[in-house]
């Protein structure tokens, strides 16, 4: 916007409006003042996050309020700079990128002055608030609050608009998404790489929405980070697995074993099923034969497998720093990951047999295409029968239906042992 300084000029001269605010910066030592001078971050957030829910807008550092053109100091440029970038980080939720423009422009003697243009795109996917909880919207030159009936058709209008599994994942680039795993993964599908195909990298993930173009550039999606990602909770907060094992049959704080489990979620299932085949502390069935005594399983690995599709695929992304946990007792391993039932869903619906609305449906889709270990065939199939197959099964091996609980913002799965012997 105003990507023109003549257009730029008019605008300062006409003064603020929805569209535009002007911010003198003054700098002691390498300290920025803005306005009230305790206040400088937390101020320019409220501007930032107005901007974004409403319509988009410019914000040009080293103009005062009444369009004098004072600039900013050359030396302390990078002050400035990183200021700016540190507010849409860390003062915003979720955080605002800005775009950064450096000008020239002519004070009132025709002086050329150094300014910083910051452009602050309309937010296509969420409402932003500040640090400290706040929505605002722009009206005029002024921040007000967003009033609660408001706010909650925003909310509602822009969460339904793109899917969070297709949005820019915030703060990342696109060299996040591994090249070789997408290779890969292409290979195993169609036995043939996509270059093949004459089709590029860019579009291939553009296509699959693991990618999405915007403002002008290419920017890998939360899809595209869960899954082909080296280590997706470095944007997305929480999208890991920690599992806890105890001796006994309560979480009484002395774990004998942890384990935490990274990487795109394809390869974090193949890690835990890895260690519930190899952990000595999983349960089994001790049996007296002719022959001696035999191990049997405890569980039924189809329907752990399932249970831990079913965490990775259904959790709730967008609830950051709440990540999946894994707890492993004597007699039940229960599966939490963060997220309610989906939609309308209830557990009742769920043991009859209903047919959800996925929360991730791309995710979903994906997960067909990753081959299981176990059943050799893959990790989700597509008649929706898996979560009953694991009732079915574990009820029949442990004598114990099992159990889901709401549990906070939370879903808890409890799937029992067999009964009989445990060693």
């Amino acid at each position: 916007m105003y990507d023109d300084i003549d257009a730029l000029l008019s605008e300062i001269s006409a003064g603020e409006d929805t569209f535009l605010e002007l911010k003198e910066v003054v700098l002691r030592g390498n300290q920025i003042l803005i306005g009230d001078a305790g206040r400088a971050a937390p101020e320019i957030a409220e501007v930032f996050c107005s901007i974004a829910n409403t319509e988009g807008g410019v914000v040009v550092f080293g103009v005062r309020k009444d369009g004098a053109i004072v600039g900013i100091q050359a030396d302390k440029r990078d002050n400035l700079e990183q200021f700016v970038v540190n507010v849409g980080l860390n003062n915003c939720r979720p955080i605002i990128e800005p775009i950064l423009n450096w000008m020239q422009l002519p004070d009132e003697n025709q002086v050329l002055k150094l300014c910083l243009k910051v452009d602050i795109p309309k937010s296509r996917y969420y409402v932003h608030q500040t640090s400290d909880g706040r929505f605002l919207k722009r009206v005029g030159s002024h921040r007000h609050p967003i009033p609660p009936e408001q706010l909650g058709r925003l909310l509602a209008a822009r969460n339904l608009l793109v899917p969070f599994e297709e949005r820019p994942a915030l703060g990342s680039d696109i060299d996040i998404i591994d090249p070789g795993r997408i290779e890969g993964y292409y290979q195993n599908r169609f036995k043939r790489s996509f270059s093949s195909d004459g089709m590029t990298y860019e579009r291939l993930l553009v296509n699959w929405k693991l990618a999405d173009e915007s403002d002008g550039r290419i920017v890998p999606t939360n899809l595209g980070v869960i899954l082909f990602s080296e280590r997706p909770e470095r944007v997305l907060n929480g999208a890991y697995i920690d599992i806890a094992a105890y001796r006994g049959t309560i979480a009484d704080g002395e774990t004998s074993d942890t384990k935490h489990i990274t990487g795109p979620v394809p390869e974090q299932i193949l890690q835990v099923l890895r260690y519930f085949q190899s952990s000595p502390l999983i349960a089994t069935l001790s049996r007296k034969e002719a022959t001696g005594r035999r191990d049997l399983p405890a569980y039924v690995d189809i329907a752990l497998q399932e249970a831990v599709v079913n965490a990775v695929v259904h959790r709730e992304y967008e609830l950051t720093g709440s990540q999946i946990i894994i707890r492993i007792f004597q007699d039940r391993i229960e599966f939490q990951n963060p997220g309610g039932l989906h939609n309308t869903l209830t557990a009742e619906a769920l043991y009859t047999g209903c047919q959800p609305v996925r929360r991730n449906q791309l995710l979903s889709g994906f997960m067909r295409d990753f081959p299981s270990p176990i059943t050799g065939t893959s990790f989700m199939e597509a008649r929706g029968e898996g979560f009953l197959n694991l009732v079915r099964d574990s009820e029949a091996l442990s004598g114990r239906r099992p159990k889901i609980e709401q549990i906070g913002q939370g879903v808890k799965l409890t799937v029992y042992a067999a009964t009989g012997e445990l060693s």
